[in-house]
This record gives C-alpha cells, sequence and structure tokens, in this order.
C-alpha cells in the first residue's frame, strides 16, 4: 500500500482508537430523540464497521479519493442509529467531492458543503441543535477563516473553538436538552471525532460527565428533602448534606442549578412563611421536571435498521413514501441500488417486509428502546461494550469448548442443573452486550431464558433450538451476527442430521415401542426409532436407517462414557465412511452421531 492511503488508513484509525475511549461520555449525554444511551457506542461501531471492512489486498494504484469512497461505502452500510447514519450520510457528501483527489482548501470547503447538504436531506425532519448544526457550523467558520492558512487540516482544526461554543448552545436550540441538562450528545461525538485530528496538534482531555443513574439519584434526595422536611426549627442529616454538596462537582447543568438554587433557599430564612412557601414549591416543581425528562414516553418502541440491494436501482423516494407512516427518525442513506433505512416503528415486521418489495435485505437490526431507556436510567446500569454477542446454554464441558472454537462469545455449561431465571439475567447482563442471540441445547430451558430476557437489559434474540447440534448448526461456517438475516432462521439450526442413543432405566412404552429397563434407544426428530440390546447394533441400524449421501460420520461421547469403542466398532461396519470423535460430555444423553 501506498505511503499516501497508509497515512490516511493511520490518521482513520486513530481517530476511531480516539472515539472509542470517550464513547461513554457521549452515551451519558444521550437524550435525543430517545434517551436510550447509545449515541457514543452507535458511532463507535459505524466508524470502526467501516475500517474493519476495507480489504487488506487493495491494489498500489489506488487513489486517495477512491480510498475515502471505499471508507464512505462501508460506513454507509455499517451506520447505527440516527447519529451514525446522519455521519456516514456526511462523509458520503464530502467523498463525492473528494473522488476528483483535489484536497486544496477550496475543494475540502466544496466537500464539506456537498456533506451537509447530503446529510440534511437524507434526514427526515431534520433538527437544529443535533449533529447536523454543528456540520453546518463547520461549513460557515471553514468559509470565513479559509484564506488563514494554506493546509485544509489545520483550517479544520481552528474551527474545533467555534464548534465547542455552538455545542453548549445545543441546549436552546432543543428544550429536552436543556430540560435534561446536557449538550447534544451527536454533536458531541461529531466534535470528538473532530478532536482526534486536533491531537495531531495539542491534546484535549474530554470531560467527565456524571452518569444519569447518579444525576437521578441526586435529584431524587434533593426533591425528598424538599417535599418531607420542612421546618426552621429542625434540621436533618439530608439537609446538611445538600447544603455541604459540591455544587461545582455536579456536571449536568440543569442539576446543578437546581442544587445551587436549593442551597441558597436553605440558607436564607429571613422570608416570610409564604415566601418560604412558595420558593419551595417552585423548587418541588424544578426536582419533578428534571426528573420526568428522563423518562419520556416513548411514542415508537423498535429503532429499525435495514440494508436493502436489488440487481437494479431503487427509487428512494417510492421507498420513502413505502414506509414514511410507520414511524419517525426516518433517515434513508444510499444510491443505486443499495440503500440503508433507520426508521422509530411500532410495527417494525411490517417495515421489513414492505422494504423486502424493493429488493433483499442483506442486513437488519431492530432495538427495543424501551428497554435500552429501563437500562440508561437506572442504578446498575450497563455500559456495553458489544454491539452483539452469541450466548449458548449447553450441558457439557466438551460441548462447552467445542461452540466456543465456533465463535460463540459465552457458553455457559450448566451440567445437570438448568439454570434459573436469575442465573440466566446475571448471565446476560454480564456480557454488556447492547443485543445477544441466545441458544439453549434443550426446548425445556426455553421458558426460562425468555422470561430472563424480558428482565435483562439487552435485546435477546432467542433461538428456539432443541440440542446440542443445534447450537453446532447454528455457528458452523457462518458468520455470527444479528445482523445477518439468515442467521436466527429455522433452517440454519436444523441442517445438520443426526440422533442420540440412551439406555432406558427401566421398563417402558413409548410411540408403541416397547423399550425394557438396559435397552438402548434411537432418538431422531424427537421420536424414538428403534431399540435393541447391544449398543454398536442399535447405532449400525440407525446409521443404515438415516444415510444418505452423507460421508461423514461424527460421534459424540456423553460424560458417562467409558472408552471409546462406539466410534472404533462403527469403523469397521461402514469401511467407505470418513469417522470423527469428540468428547461432547452431556448428561442427559450417552452419545449423539451426525452424519454430515
Amino acid at each position: 500500500m501506498r505511503r499516501e492511503i497508509s497515512e490516511i488508513k493511520q490518521l482513520f484509525d486513530n481517530i476511531s482508537e480516539y472515539f472509542w475511549r470517550h464513547k461513554e461520555y457521549v452515551n451519558r449525554l444521550n437524550v435525543f430523540p430517545v434517551p436510550d444511551g447509545d449515541t457514543g457506542l452507535n458511532i463507535a461501531l459505524t466508524i470502526q464497521g467501516a475500517l474493519s471492512n476495507i480489504p487488506g489486498n487493495l491494489p498500489d494504484t489506488i487513489l486517495a479519493g477512491e480510498y475515502l469512497k471505499l471508507i464512505s461505502d462501508n460506513m454507509l452500510l455499517n451506520s447505527r442509529g440516527c447519529s451514525g447514519v446522519i455521519l456516514s450520510l456526511f462523509f458520503e457528501g464530502i467523498t463525492e467531492v473528494l473522488e476528483n483527489n483535489d484536497f486544496s482548501r477550496e475543494n475540502i470547503l466544496r466537500a464539506i458543503e456537498k456533506g451537509c447538504i447530503t446529510a440534511y436531506k437524507g434526514t427526515d425532519n431534520p433538527r437544529e441543535g443535533t449533529m447536523l448544526t454543528l456540520m453546518s457550523e463547520l461549513k460557515k467558520k471553514y468559509s470565513e477563516i479559509m484564506t488563514t492558512k494554506e493546509n485544509p487540516l489545520e483550517i479544520i482544526i481552528d474551527c474545533i473553538p467555534h464548534l465547542r461554543e455552538v455545542l453548549d448552545k445545543t441546549p436552546d436550540m432543543l428544550p429536552i436538552l436543556k430540560q435534561s441538562g446536557v449538550v447534544d450528545s451527536g454533536g458531541a461525538g461529531f466534535l470528538i471525532i473532530l478532536e482526534g485530528l486536533e491531537r495531531e496538534f495539542n491534546s484535549r482531555k474530554i470531560p467527565e460527565t456524571l452518569p444519569l443513574f447518579a444525576a437521578l439519584r441526586i435529584n431524587s434526595v434533593v426533591k425528598n428533602l424538599l417535599v418531607k422536611r420542612f421546618s426552621h426549627k429542625k434540621r436533618s442529616d439530608t439537609g446538611t448534606l445538600v447544603q455541604n454538596l459540591g455544587a461545582g462537582n455536579i456536571t449536568n447543568a440543569r442539576l446543578h442549578k437546581i442544587i445551587h438554587n436549593v442551597q441558597q433557599y436553605l440558607k436564607n430564612r429571613t422570608h416570610s412563611h409564604n415566601n418560604r412557601y412558595r420558593a419551595r414549591e417552585a423548587l418541588i416543581k424544578d426536582t419533578k421536571e428534571f426528573e420526568s425528562s428522563w423518562n419520556p414516553d416513548i411514542r415508537y418502541r423498535y429503532c429499525t435498521e435495514l440494508t436493502v440491494s436489488s440487481d437494479k436501482d431503487i427509487d428512494s423516494q417510492a421507498l420513502k413514501e413505502q414506509i414514511i407512516n410507520y414511524g419517525d427518525s426516518l433517515i434513508i442513506s444510499g444510491r443505486g441500488n443499495t440503500f440503508k433505512i433507520h426508521i422509530h416503528t411500532n410495527k417494525p415486521d411490517s417495515v421489513i417486509k414492505d422494504i423486502s418489495l424493493f429488493g433483499n435485505i442483506i442486513s437488519r437490526k431492530v432495538d427495543d428502546m424501551k428497554k435500552q431507556h429501563r437500562n440508561f436510567i437506572s442504578f446498575d446500569s450497563i455500559e456495553y461494550e458489544n454491539e452483539q454477542s452469541v450466548f449458548c446454554i449447553v450441558s457439557g464441558e466438551g460441548f462447552k469448548k467445542i461452540l466456543q472454537n465456533l465463535g460463540a462469545d459465552y457458553v455457559y455449561d450448566y451440567g445437570k442443573r438448568k439454570p434459573s431465571v436469575k442465573k440466566l439475567v446475571d448471565l446476560l447482563n454480564s456480557l454488556k452486550s447492547k443485543n445477544v442471540i441466545a441458544a439453549p441445547d434443550d426446548r425445556d430451558i426455553l421458558m426460562t431464558l425468555k422470561y430472563a430476557a424480558s428482565l435483562c437489559k439487552a435485546n435477546v434474540f432467542i433461538v428456539e433450538s432443541k440440542d446440542a447440534i443445534s447450537l453446532i448448526s447454528l455457528l458452523m461456517g457462518k458468520t455470527n451476527k444479528i445482523n445477518n438475516t439468515n442467521f436466527l432462521s429455522r433452517d440454519r439450526i436444523n441442517n445438520i442430521k443426526h440422533f442420540m442413543i440412551s439406555k432406558a432405566a427401566k421398563e417402558s412404552s413409548i410411540d408403541d415401542i416397547p423399550i425394557k429397563k438396559g435397552d438402548f434407544f434411537v432418538i431422531c426428530d424427537n421420536k424414538i426409532i428403534l431399540t435393541g440390546r447391544e449398543l454398536k447394533d442399535v447405532a449400525t441400524k440407525a446409521i443404515n436407517k438415516l444415510l444418505n449421501d452423507e460421508s461423514i460420520i461424527t460421534v459424540y461421547n456423553g460424560l458417562h462414557v467409558k472408552g471409546n469403542k462406539l466410534a472404533a466398532g462403527l469403523k469397521n461396519k461402514f469401511p467407505g465412511l470418513e469417522f470423527e470423535e469428540y468428547y461432547g460430555g452431556q448428561t442427559q444423553y450417552l452419545y449423539y452421531l451426525t452424519l454430515e
């Protein structure tokens, strides 16, 4: 790779790293359009996703403008959330201009102007006081000071102090920001990206932001003090605490003002009773309004993101008209035959169905914003570290290792005791993932898992798998990502032919098949298909019954299997087949056998 491209790549990698370290600062500011606390994560994953999908074997002839266009295309496909999509639109406009490889200060201005136009145009009902405002102000300020320097990068950096002032004014543009005492999270994220450039010249520490649960807890203490305790003759420990609270350490602007006003109120005892009563009621009102600003009525519950592609050009206006009435926060980005759609809706399935009329849906993601909001405002809130994880629940140390090797992010081996709801909630939360694919090896665990999913912080997508082989089938040979539309399909978990062998502990009859104590019996598709006294004979009959054109038999030995006689014996019976053997460690069945 040429030095020029290598330097651009290094610059973007550094910005991505810098933003990732400060994503939680952005998350804690998140109130618009929905306070779900993931703006920082969405922007970080948008940038990271774009860079990680750039091919490593680019031709030496590639030009800088082409390389930036490649980043732009991948940013669009990997964009997350409103802010991530708007950022990708802005960069798309920039790269459309810079494809000509003209990096003069004049052409950079044209690129920023085109970025603003593309971002505003792609956003349905754009609002000032957001990331869009900072993009527009960057364009204006760059134009004002452009003649002061030749290097466009330095000109952009010289715009940063002005953009910080604009960010501080966003609460005056969006009432929800002022009510919540924060600046716009998307705008803050955009500024941090520019500060990644500024690091080439000097360093700046991102300010700490009070976690929301802490701000709400402090506000609650103050409100209770005002509501329950008020007598000028009586002092309480809580009142003393509030009076001595260092308001300068409260970084939330609205809460800072409330604390300051309450402290002044507690100190001033010269006013009449009526005046003190009115002042107290006004302060109580302030605390209640601050509390309510973080508990909105989320009108549209599901943040739905899809990418649709077709073998012919897609009419973006027709696409917009098809789904615009399903919700709000609609953003459609892309061109030609591929478009990315973002919408908040109560009917994600209907949106997905209607968009599929325009082409193949190559990725999709649905977030439950009510659940994310509950996590965001709760005392034990989780700071997401991952966009998604695959979580498997299985019995058997051997299967645990197999599934981990196949790409599962976490595998819980429950042994003989199936997990409780509390245990599953703790495990799901410990993953610190916004989205989790959860798959058990036993249908009997599904109900417990579904209840746990309703209580945990993450969006949980449950795979109705039935045994350990279903989990292997789920993970084998496919990308384990939620945005793969085929990942949760039934075909994915049922595409390995297999059967189980167990031994009867007592005499019984199932499906009119008599089973004597000590018999071995074979289960396939939840039915007993044959029984017998000799293990090898039973396994041989089952293989003959189910074998078509498969060439590989895999034997998974259970916890109570001693020795390796079954696989060795079957090799002699079927010399034309290839046999593999693994330790599964399962307790329910002696053996799993797969035919592939």
